[in-house]
């Protein structure tokens, strides 16, 4: 009897011990949450992932862009090679716990980690693959002793748009129809692609990068979506604005991926290789998320 007595003195002591903790931490947690409704600089995650993009060409162009390259080097030849290890050791300074590439993650995750996992044992040569994920995202990874990479690319949205005739659609004729033409063209872009596109005949990778990842860079880049791609058929049809908005899907989805891979109960230090026009809006996206500080790549850049 009076052990019985004990027992249940004890299961009532810690059932009230219970409720107590549960009522200060609900308590703690609406205390947070007007806090951070009253304070704009106050918000209630409290463990941030660095991340950071490092913009690339790519180097086996596959010519799916608007722009077509006009000037190609071989990243396989001894001098652009001497060069990567060169933006290799710089990568390697911002010590990156997960490397994600250009890769569609759904299709290919599986595919391209079997690849990196021969070629660290040696079985799968990389020597005559060109692309930035086999040159860069490979070798960094090896050096870096990582076990993995991270696909985390997606596939562009079906288009959502107008439904018409692309066979015969002109968009120079159907904006100037809508006289828009002449406003969507005041800046001449191909001629700064082509510039850029230019640069890396002339100077090193790490040049190259660092010039190409300049905030000012990128930002200039982005504006040519809001300045030319964004007004065709305004008013009518929509069709500029609706393409920008695949692109933005895409960007958000890459995004999404990123936060799914990250793991905040770790000191993460996310590094994204990706096509230099991916830049700004991923960089806006992880600058404006309460999660993630993002990390100006060029500062490892620099020698």
């Amino acid at each position: 009897m009076k052990k019985s007595y004990v027992i249940t003195v004890c299961l009532f002591i810690l059932i009230s011990c219970k409720q107590q903790i549960l009522k200060e931490e609900k308590k703690n947690i609406n205390t947070i949450s007007s806090e951070s409704l009253g304070n704009p600089d106050e918000f209630i995650g409290n463990h941030k992932t660095k991340a950071t993009i490092l913009g690339v060409f790519h180097f086996d162009n596959p010519g799916l862009d608007d722009y077509k390259e006009k000037y190609s080097i071989d990243i396989l030849s001894k001098k652009r090679q001497s060069e990567l290890e060169d933006v290799i050791t710089s990568l390697v300074a911002y010590k990156p716990t997960k490397i994600l590439v250009e890769v569609r993650r759904k299709e290919s995750d599986s595919l391209i980690n079997d690849r990196y996992k021969k070629f660290l044992n040696g079985n799968y040569s990389i020597s005559d693959k060109k692309s930035e994920t086999y040159q860069l995202a490979f070798r960094l990874a090896k050096k870096l002793g990582h076990t993995r990479i991270y696909a985390s690319d997606v596939k562009n949205s079906y288009w959502f748009g107008a439904d018409i005739d692309w066979d015969n659609y002109d968009e120079d004729e159907y904006t100037k129809s809508l006289i828009q033409y002449e406003k969507s063209n005041r800046y001449d872009y191909e001629k700064i692609y082509e510039y850029h596109d230019s640069l890396k005949t002339k100077i090193t990778l790490k040049e190259y990068f660092k010039l190409d990842n300049d905030p000012k860079v990128r930002l200039k880049d982005h504006q040519s979506y809001l300045t030319s791609s964004i007004l065709a058929g305004a008013g009518d049809l929509y069709i500029g604005a609706d393409a920008v908005s695949r692109w933005y899907q895409r960007n958000l989805k890459i995004f999404a991926n990123t936060y799914d891979i990250v793991d905040f109960s770790k000191e993460d230090r996310v590094l994204l290789l990706y096509g230099a026009g991916h830049v700004w809006q991923l960089r806006q996206l992880f600058k404006d998320s309460p999660d993630f500080e993002y990390v100006e790549i060029n500062q490892y850049l620099s020698d």
